[in-house]
């Protein structure tokens, strides 16, 4: 766009929340930035975070949301809209993240100089569908979504729910998630060693690293139950995140000679260490809309094995080259391809090379945030 616009970006949560989507609108605003745009976030109030905040010098604002559940959304909804009608002015465009509260704010909000973008965050059963399908009042929202502008895709699979569900006249614009090529970077022999001293992990272990929030969509469960199949002492796994499931996990870690052992590292924000100080990823899960761990893992040269979902396949490939495809809760078939990936470094390099080239070729950062001020551009003219 040659004139800067104002542009809101509506997120259920933000910083310092860390999830797929939280992550996503954060480089997306730190790049619209940089471009000389007006950005603001609109998101919910968190006791520990003031109601009006700068974060990576964009304006971050925090309405109220009181009470729990379907009535603390709703909560949401009202004060974020009420927000958003009084600063409609300042706006051209409105993104919503997610089909759920950030669209009904979006659409509500609204005024007819306004051109509302809607990006849902995954298809599955843990899709933004899906969600829709399983909370009341469905042909109200429904009907609220039919007045979105455009949608930004990020699979074909979520193109064919949004169709399916009967929003399939909208235009759709697929878009990637994207990933910083300079933070998330291949580490060399001496870097990866101080990684992993400084980060408390094996120097001479193979180190599989799952990155993630420990809920049943994840499946780390899944992931315990093939480490525990599995005879490689020379491997090492490292949980980096937490979530609800996180005790039962610590109680169920297997043991024994030929086990290799388990380290639970909890959340952070310093996710490229343990990506560089890695030598695979795992990721098991039942669902994804574009997995962020993936491209950040493929982007540090490491091999993944992940679970043949839709996204996972649009990302990887089918043919083996950047990362291997396991089906969905099978631990038996997970084990086997990690150990695979264990038992040969000549694998892991190869695959490596390829998973970055991939990367650097399709979602580099920069150049998802071109496709978004294209986009914009259409929007406002």
């Amino acid at each position: 766009m040659a004139r800067p616009v104002g542009i809101c970006l509506i997120t259920a949560s933000y910083w310092p929340d860390w999830g797929g989507a939280e992550g996503q609108c954060r480089l997306l605003a730190r790049g619209l930035h940089r471009h000389g745009h007006e950005v603001m976030i609109l998101t919910r109030r968190r006791p520990d975070a003031p109601s009006t905040d700068r974060v990576d010098g964009v304006t971050v604002y925090r309405t109220p949301a009181v009470g729990s559940g379907l009535l603390r959304s709703l909560a949401w909804t009202l004060t974020a809209t009420v927000w958003l009608r009084r600063h409609r002015r300042e706006f051209r465009i409105v993104q919503c993240y997610q089909l759920l509260s950030p669209a009904h704010v979006g659409i509500l909000g609204r005024s007819r100089q306004q051109a509302v973008v809607v990006r849902p965050a995954c298809s599955g059963q843990y899709g933004d569908v899906a969600e829709v399908r399983r909370l009341p009042l469905t042909g109200l929202r429904k009907r609220l979504l039919q007045r979105v502008d455009v949608f930004v895709t990020l699979t074909q699979a979520i193109e064919a729910e949004l169709a399916e569900f009967g929003l399939g006249a909208i235009p759709r614009h697929r878009i990637p998630n994207g990933v910083d090529l300079t933070l998330f970077a291949p580490a060399d022999g001496d870097e990866r060693q101080a990684l992993r001293a400084r980060l408390g992990l094996p120097k001479d272990r193979v180190l599989c690293a799952f990155v993630g929030r420990l809920t049943p969509q994840k499946a780390p469960d899944l992931l315990l139950e093939a480490w525990a199949m599995g005879r490689w002492s020379q491997a090492h796994l490292v949980l980096v995140g937490d979530g609800p499931l996180r005790s039962r996990l610590e109680a169920r870690v297997p043991s024994g000679p030929h086990t290799g052992r388990v380290t639970f590292a909890g959340a952070t924000a310093d996710v490229a260490s343990y990506l560089k100080a890695a030598d695979l990823l795992v990721l098991p899960s039942r669902a994804e809309g574009m997995s962020n761990v993936i491209l950040e893992a493929m982007a540090c040269g490491l091999p993944v094995v992940a679970t043949d979902v839709p996204s996972n396949r649009e990302v990887l490939g089918t043919d083996g080259k950047a990362g291997l495809l396991v089906p969905p809760g099978n631990p038996a078939q997970l084990a086997e391809t990690i150990s695979a990936l264990v038992a040969s470094p000549a694998l892991r390099r190869e695959m490596g090379a390829a998973a970055r080239a991939v990367v650097q070729e399709q979602f580099d950062l920069q150049q998802v945030v071109q496709r978004y001020l294209a986009l914009y551009a259409e929007l406002v003219t």
